[in-house]
C-alpha cells in the first residue's frame, strides 16, 4: 500500500484514538473511553466480555475505580489496511499491559501482559472511531511485587512526587 496524504492523516487520527483509549483505561475515564468507540461498536474482550462497547465501559469503570493498585497500558506498533473507499481500516496494534493485583493471601503481585488489539475502525462523518474490537493475548509474566523506586532514588511518600492515580486527581487532568 502506498501512503498518501489522506492515509497518513487517517493513520494519525487512528493512533490518536488508540492513545486516548490507553489514557482512558488507566485513568478510569468513561467519557474518554466512549469517545474512542462509535455508539454501536462491539467489544470482544477475551473471555471477560462480548457485547456493546459502551456497555463494556459502563461496567468496567466502577471496577477500575475500586482498584487501588497501579495499572498502565502501552500502545506499541500498529499495522493498517484500508478498504477501497478509505473509510474502513483494519488495524492490528501491539499492546503491553502492567497491573498489580493482590493474591488470595493479600500479597501484591505484578502482571505484565503482551497482546494485540484487532480493530475495525470506521470513518463516519469524517471521524475515525472503533466499530469492532477483538483482542488476543500473546504472553504473560506474573511476579511478586518488588518495588524499590530506583533503589530509593524516588520517595513515593514525598508530597513533591506525583504518583499516578485513577480519576480526575491524576496529573493528566491538570493544566499548569
Amino acid at each position: 500500500m502506498t501512503n498518501t496524504v489522506e492515509t497518513m492523516l487517517a493513520k494519525q487520527d487512528i493512533r490518536d484514538v488508540l492513545s486516548r483509549y490507553a489514557r482512558g483505561v488507566d485513568r478510569a475515564d468513561g467519557a474518554l473511553l466512549k469517545s474512542c468507540y462509535h455508539a454501536d461498536a462491539i467489544e470482544e474482550h477475551g473471555n471477560t466480555y462480548n457485547g456493546p462497547a459502551h456497555a463494556y465501559v459502563d461496567g468496567a469503570i466502577p471496577r477500575m475505580m475500586k482498584m487501588t493498585q497501579p495499572m498502565a497500558h502501552y500502545v506499541c506498533n500498529s499495522h493498517f489496511e484500508f478498504d477501497e473507499t478509505g473509510d474502513v481500516a483494519w488495524v492490528e496494534t501491539y499492546v503491553l499491559t502492567f497491573a498489580r493485583f493482590e493474591d488470595k493471601e493479600g500479597a501484591a503481585n505484578d502482571t505484565l501482559t503482551g497482546g494485540r488489539l484487532f480493530d475495525r475502525f470506521e470513518r463516519r462523518d469524517g471521524v475515525w472511531k472503533i466499530a469492532h474490537r477483538k483482542m488476543t493475548l500473546d504472553w504473560n509474566r506474573d511476579m511478586t511485587t518488588q518495588e524499590g523506586w530506583c533503589l530509593g532514588l524516588f520517595d513515593p511518600a514525598s508530597p513533591d512526587l506525583h504518583m499516578g492515580t485513577r480519576g480526575e486527581k491524576d496529573l493528566t487532568y491538570s493544566r499548569f
